[in-house]
């Protein structure tokens, strides 16, 4: 009795089993949500190779089962000793894919579901303009404009020689003399005390007001102008958007700049770097159709580096390097170092180059006048405490402190111990000129 109860129980736990298992149907709307939240469109594609294979037709080249166990963990199933695994992680230079064991099989299932659906890319409608009417248009555009500035002058000439015939007229009618009517048009627009000022005092007088005008405006110009280039946003080869990679993805300012702490510049940085990241990476999201991202093409490009092949085959020989646009350019006979700035004194890259991680387009934040250092130098504190650079200046200030108490030069208005970088040399002249 005992035996039959324990077979039907059996029996009954089978049934359940595969019932559940009949009644899981695939979404393919699940399935785009699993592929873009996992990034699969990083390295792969659906209609061409990339970083991995074309995924569009994997459900007829391999089993579902295998595909659950290639993508759930590829490294295990390799070590399995399946023949089609290791040959295709061969085929692919070693490139191991990510292990995705996070997944269950159910969803994986779902992707594939998503893969069998995807739509297929449609292909682009060719452009209704010739290349080069772009360059017609805005050179005719030049033509005309030229022209009409033309007539303008033609009409200003024309209406000028008729206002004086008119005056000439006018003038021999009241029997005035000629070069009286000639004046009276300026006379007329002035007070009447100026209006009676002697020629040669009122022209004085009007040429002191006017050049102190232009003195003032050209000074100001010069100080203020002249060199200053804040707000220079000047477009790039490569569109980078630092929103993007400092700001969204949070990378490290010194993972791409290396030399800003060791050297007097922060470096621009090589092609290589961004390869270490877009070598998987070519589209700047996974919303995107098969093609690469513009901007990463242009790095490909440059590099001469050919995606579709692997491991040192993917590099050609004719790499060109990039023509970046300078922004922050300090003049010759300034100098300034990076390293002694960011990891001596320890400041943010902020500090100068303001919210840089919320930049889409890199501009000059700062003046880089000589006055706007000098601020700095005056009132930036340096922790000589805890800096071992600073040794000397720390056990000078607080020999000063002992010795002069809150009268000491290190003792600020605010009731704190302050050291400045001008209280240290900060202001001296060869400090920051050649």
């Amino acid at each position: 009795m005992q035996r039959q109860m324990r077979t039907l129980v059996l029996a009954a736990a089978i049934s359940l089993s595969v019932s559940l298992k009949a009644e899981f149907k695939a979404s393919a709307e699940e399935g785009k949500k699993l592929y873009e939240a996992n990034n699969c469109g990083s390295c792969h594609a659906m209609d061409k190779k990339v970083v991995g294979p074309a995924l569009r037709g994997v459900t007829e080249r391999r089993s579902e089962e295998w595909l659950i166990k290639w993508i759930r963990n590829n490294e295990a199933f390799r070590k399995s000793g399946d023949a089609d695994a290791n040959a295709l992680y061969k085929e692919y230079g070693g490139a191991a894919m990510n292990i995705f064991e996070n997944l269950s099989p159910d969803q994986v299932k779902n992707i594939l579901e998503y893969i069998k659906t995807a739509p297929k890319p449609v292909a682009p409608k060719a452009a209704a303009t010739v290349e080069g009417d772009s360059g017609k248009s805005d050179s005719n555009s030049l033509y005309i404009m030229l022209a009409l500035i033309g007539i303008f002058v033609i009409v200003l000439i024309i209406l000028g020689k008729v206002r004086n015939t008119l005056r000439r007229l006018a003038a021999e009618q009241d029997g005035t003399a000629e070069d009286n009517a000639k004046g009276s048009f300026i006379k007329g627009l002035m007070p009447a005390k100026l209006a009676k000022m002697n020629p040669t005092v009122l022209t004085v007088f009007t040429v002191v007001i006017l050049g102190g005008i232009g003195f003032v405006w050209s000074y100001k110009f010069g100080i203020t102008e002249v060199g200053v280039q804040k707000g220079y946003a000047p477009k790039q080869p490569i569109a980078y958007s630092h929103k993007l990679h400092a700001g969204d993805l949070k990378i490290d300012c010194k993972y791409c700049h290396i030399g800003v702490e060791e050297s007097k510049s922060a470096t621009i940085p090589s092609l290589n770097i961004c390869m270490n990241c877009h070598k998987g990476v070519q589209k700047a999201s996974t919303a995107e159709g098969d093609e690469i991202s513009p901007e990463i093409a242009k790095i490909y490009k440059a590099l001469d580096y050919n995606p579709e092949k692997i491991g040192a085959e993917a590099f050609g020989q004719n790499p060109k390097p990039i023509r970046w646009v300078r922004i922050h350019n300090l003049p010759d006979h300034a100098y300034f170092n990076h390293s002694q700035h960011v990891k001596v004194a320890g400041l943010a890259c902020q500090t100068c180059h303001g919210p840089i991680e919320k930049m889409e387009v890199v501009q000059q934040w700062s003046s880089l006048q000589m006055g706007w250092c000098i601020d700095c130098h005056r009132n930036a504190g340096i922790d000589a405490a805890n800096n071992n650079y600073y040794a000397a200046l720390h056990e000078k200030a607080a020999k000063d402190l002992k010795d002069h108490k809150n009268k000491s030069q290190y003792f600020g208005p605010d009731g704190k111990v302050k050291i400045t970088p001008a209280m240290n040399g900060g202001l001296e002249c060869a400090k920051c000129h050649y």
